[in-house]
């Protein structure tokens, strides 16, 4: 993961804002925290994730490296193209399933390097660096679906030492052209990787699939829940995270989950499991897809990114989490489990 030089961004750009949110940045203005609203569709349009990326990508005043799952969005697309005629260094990396698309397409002929992931496992990060200094990521894909028909969230956080991790491992992917690795390189491979920052007194730690046992470390902070686990999941057939939480369950703590209803009758499926177990959990309701991959502890350490709780994304493909301690963040999330539990 962790083989490219760390990097300093200029102190001005940690201090980038967005224009809309469907959240208020944090007290200290260093996050932005957004949802998709599938059953509002205005609201959405003004104020979700697309919107806010488009305008993340306006705002870039040096560089641009996104990590794209897929990218169908015509917004999406032609603010990166606006970026690249103003000068803006913009490079991306995308799942060699989807490198042959139209939007894909148009961003080659604007003259946006796009290196493509061509392994049968998937790219399925969804990030992005701007200007050194801000990291962007979550379960939003840049696609029209989980724009305006899926739940998803994405957060925005600006801090210059986390873009540096994140720009590590995209440098690893877009130059190195490595993907999928089990292990770093070399002998001694910790001495180079870098996994925590502390911003304001929040600690955040970022882990990237599958060279960070991603499953063992979640495992790990659920085994320290206290009173309460919710989770919001599109695919969730971990068998080891599934056992964990009914042992916590057993234990007193409160665990309670959503899971997508497609593939929830699968054998894999943690969700029988967990209504034999007499969980509260429930199936989503969204028509399309609940695409969450979220996991909030103790109602203030907060699990997002790409990784769903599945064999595939903590062994096979490119993912990436981030693990925050603080519980202004964790609430948001928590105010979007409650609607849709409630749903």
């Amino acid at each position: 993961m962790k083989i490219f030089p760390f990097r300093l961004a200029a102190a001005a750009a940690a201090a980038f804002l967005f224009a809309c949110s469907s959240v208020p940045a944090g007290k200290t203005g260093w996050w932005s925290v957004y949802f998709t609203r599938p059953d509002n569709p205005r609201l959405c349009a003004l104020q979700g994730p697309r919107t806010a990326l488009v305008r993340a990508i306006d705002s870039a005043s040096s560089s641009l490296s996104g990590a794209f799952f897929q990218i169908n969005s015509r917004e999406i697309t032609e603010a990166l193209v606006r970026a690249k005629k103003r000068g803006i260094a913009v490079r991306i990396v995308t799942d060699g399933d989807y490198y042959d698309s139209p939007m894909v397409s148009r961003l080659i002929s604007a003259g946006i390097e796009v290196v493509p992931d061509k392994r049968r496992a998937f790219m399925h990060n969804k990030f992005a660096v701007i200007d050194g200094a801000s990291v962007w990521t979550g379960s939003f894909n840049a696609t029209d679906n989980c724009s305006m028909k899926n739940d998803n969230n994405a957060i925005m956080i600006r801090s210059p030492e986390l873009a540096a991790i994140y720009l590590d491992e995209f440098d690893e992917m877009f130059t190195a052209r490595i993907f999928g690795n089990r292990k770093n390189p070399g002998p001694f491979p910790w001495l180079g990787s870098r996994y925590h920052v502390n911003i304001g007194g929040t600690d955040i730690n970022c882990y990237f699939a599958p060279e960070d046992d991603v499953e063992r470390i979640i495992l790990k902070r659920l085994a320290k829940a206290r009173t309460s686990i919710h989770f919001m999941a599109f695919s969730f057939t971990s068998n080891a995270i599934g056992e964990m939480m009914i042992r916590k369950h057993r234990e007193g703590v409160r665990v309670a989950g959503i899971f997508e209803k497609r593939g929830s009758g699968s054998r894999m499926c943690q969700y029988r499991k967990m209504v034999v177990e007499g969980l509260p959990v429930r199936l989503d309701r969204n028509i399309h897809a609940m695409h969450h991959k979220v996991i909030v502890i103790d109602g203030e350490r907060l699990i997002t990114g790409s990784y769903n709780f599945t064999r595939n994304a903590d062994r096979k493909n490119d993912e990436n989490i981030l693990i925050i301690d603080n519980r202004e963040i964790a609430s948001e999330y928590l105010k979007e489990f409650g609607r849709l539990y409630g749903r």
